[in-house]
């Protein structure tokens, strides 16, 4: 079974960049979507809104979705390495769901933060919080390295320019090895 975890903060164009992955024999799956999937079960309605709830009710989220995400065989996962709540940065990659998940590579999906920026103000589809979108971008380097460290993963970086998403998913090829 391979694991590719794809990260990135929000509106860094992750989910285009690794669609890229689909015609090598991976699936993508959507953390959030499976974690969302494990709320709504308890009743919550807003996907944006369960990093909102309280942070050990985002840990057994978590939880839940790697342990679902770590039976699908091979699948390159669409996550965020850190998660802005209101007491701080949490880990989208705490040391539970990294186990579980057993990544063989960890890729960051960077962009400069006005690129970000302006992406984000033209996708009226979700609510996004402002934040400080360069240090939000450090943070993940170092949550990454944290969990390349506890699994042995790699971790690379795939920078997705503007105007420049052909080059991004070639940088994302090569780092499959296809």
């Amino acid at each position: 079974m391979s694991v590719v975890v794809v990260t990135g903060v929000p509106g860094v164009g992750k989910s285009t960049v690794m669609n890229a992955a689909e015609e090598f024999g991976f699936k993508i799956v959507n953390f959030g979507t499976v974690m969302f999937e494990q709320a709504s079960k308890d009743g919550v309605v807003d996907r944006d809104a369960m990093r909102k709830l309280p942070v050990s009710s985002q840990r057994k989220y978590q939880k839940m979705a790697g342990e679902a995400i770590s039976e699908m065989g091979n699948v390159v996962v669409d996550t965020h390495a850190s998660i802005l709540t209101p007491a701080g940065y949490m880990p989208g990659l705490p040391e539970w769901t990294v186990r579980a998940l057993n990544p063989n590579i960890i890729v960051l999906v960077e962009a400069a933060p006005e690129e970000i920026e302006g992406r984000r103000s033209k996708d009226s589809s979700r609510i996004r919080d402002d934040d400080d979108i360069k240090l939000h971008q450090s943070v993940n380097r170092e949550y990454a390295a944290v969990a390349a460290v506890m699994t042995g993963a790699t971790v690379a970086i795939v920078k997705n320019h503007d105007n420049q998403i052909d080059i991004a998913v070639e940088q994302f090829r090569e780092i499959l090895g296809k």
